[in-house]
């Protein structure tokens, strides 16, 4: 399995939201925020972020291979890779939910992910993104 397989899957699992990899126009969409994701996250958390897709690797590779669920992400917590990694797995969560992450444990400002349009959060508390509305100037003057 290829590193942009595995962040994808690996995203699916962490987040709970299965449908970035199982129904194809999601998957669609959001293949090339993942690469970006990505590409960010590699240039901060490089090694941890690599040991946590390592381990989800070594996990998904079973034959069969196991479904993106509960119990696989019960497997993948309980490695030491993970348990080692769990501040870059958060940042995956972070990153697709609200297109921002920290580059370490402590650090009080969050980076810019680039999407913050397309987190997942807005859709789960059927809410616009906050200061992002793609409704027309001062829709929100008139009635419905």
């Amino acid at each position: 399995m290829d590193d942009k397989t595995a962040f994808m899957e690996l995203s699916a699992l962490l987040t709970g939201v299965y449908t970035i990899v199982t129904d194809p126009e999601d998957k669609g969409r959001f293949e090339p925020i993942a690469d970006e994701y990505k590409r960010r996250l590699s240039a901060v958390l490089r090694d941890p972020l690599q040991e946590v897709l390592d381990a989800y690797k070594t996990l998904a590779s079973a034959s069969p291979k196991p479904p993106i669920n509960d119990a696989l992400l019960a497997k993948l917590r309980a490695t030491q890779e993970f348990k080692d990694n769990e501040f870059a797995a958060k940042q995956v969560v972070n990153i697709w939910c609200f297109s921002q992450f920290k580059a370490e444990d402590k650090d009080v400002h969050f980076l810019d992910g680039g999407f913050y349009e397309e987190g997942l959060a807005w859709p789960l508390i059927k809410a616009h993104p906050i200061g992002f509305s793609d409704q027309p100037n001062d829709y929100w003057t008139r009635r419905p």
